[in-house]
């Protein structure tokens, strides 16, 4: 190896170090100094079972690198190649555990490091099928998770002014 390509290689190596959090479990997971299962990774993410799952299969999809949690201000190639990791893992937790379908979440509030839950759905027969949970919720604020539950029927009217003011806030 000449003196430019290790150079360059430490460089890389000292770059990618000074991106950890000392205090972030995910980080710390990266560092290889907490246990996870790793069911995935490349050179920028790693996906690992959740720790706590609410069902068979309950996967984070984490960068190497570390994020602040809230995504949507993420540099566009870096979110891009989330995207695409989490379409990888996701075709894993299909095919591995012969679900059809997998959701996706990335909420960010339980540990401040970019991470996306990938949620393989059970259950589903083999055609599309509408289904609809029969309860339904509306919360006025973060109850410290999200539900797809559908929330009760609001009329038009309501809903053009809450469009008028997220656009009026613009």
């Amino acid at each position: 190896m000449c003196m430019l390509e290790l150079m360059e290689e430490y460089l890389i190596d000292k770059f990618f170090y000074l991106s950890y959090m000392k205090d972030c479990i995910f980080c710390s997971i990266v560092r290889g100094e907490a246990e996870c299962v790793k069911l995935w990774e490349d050179d920028g993410f790693m996906a690992i079972l959740d720790i706590n799952p609410n069902t068979k299969g309950c996967t984070l999809v984490i960068p190497k690198k570390h994020h602040d949690s809230y995504v949507f201000d993420m540099d566009d190639g870096v979110y891009q190649r989330f995207f695409l990791a989490c379409r990888e893992v996701s075709k894993m937790l299909e095919k591995g555990l012969g679900v059809k379908r997998v959701g996706m979440v990335f909420e960010g509030l339980g540990v401040n490091h970019a991470h996306i839950k990938l949620y393989p759905i059970h259950g589903l027969k083999d055609t599309f099928q509408e289904l609809f949970s029969e309860r339904t919720v509306y919360f006025d604020k973060y109850e410290g998770y999200l539900t797809t539950e559908m929330g009760p029927r609001k009329n038009y009217d309501e809903l053009r002014k809450v469009a008028e003011e997220i656009k009026h806030n613009l």
